[in-house]
C-alpha cells in the first residue's frame, strides 16, 4: 500500500514542477476578463469626472502645474475611450501592451513635470 502511495505522490511531481508560478491567478484573472466591460466603463466616468474636476480647477487658477496634471487626465480619459472601443470593435488588436505602455509613459510624463518642475 505504501508503494502504491509512494509512486501515485512520485507520478504527480512532473505537473507540480512544469505548473507555472502564476496558474494559482488563473480564478481571479478569469473573473477579471468577467468584469472588464464593467470595470471599463466605471473607469471611463470617474476619469470624465476628474478631467472635469481639473479643467474647472485650471479655469480658476491658470498655474502650469494644473496645464500638467490636466494634460495627464485628459489622457487617462482618452486612453480609457480607447481601451471601450478596443473591447467592442477590435479586440485587443488597437490597445495592445505597447501602446497602453505609451499613454502610460505620457501620463507618468505630464503628472512627474506638474510634480516637480519648478
Amino acid at each position: 500500500m505504501k508503494k502504491i502511495i509512494a509512486l501515485g505522490g512520485i507520478s504527480l511531481l512532473p505537473s507540480i514542477a512544469l505548473a507555472a508560478p502564476w496558474d494559482a491567478l488563473r480564478g481571479a484573472i478569469d473573473a477579471a476578463q468577467f468584469v472588464s466591460p464593467i470595470v471599463a466603463w466605471l473607469v471611463l466616468v470617474i476619469a470624465l469626472g476628474v478631467v472635469i474636476v481639473s479643467v474647472l480647477a485650471l479655469k480658476k487658477k491658470k498655474s502650469r502645474r494644473l496645464t500638467f496634471v490636466s494634460i495627464a487626465f485628459g489622457l487617462f480619459f482618452l486612453k480609457t475611450i480607447f481601451n471601450l472601443v478596443d473591447l467592442y470593435v477590435s479586440p485587443g488588436f488597437f490597445m495592445n501592451v505597447g501602446v497602453q505602455s505609451v499613454f502610460d509613459l505620457v501620463i507618468i510624463g505630464a503628472l512627474f513635470t506638474a510634480l516637480f518642475k519648478k
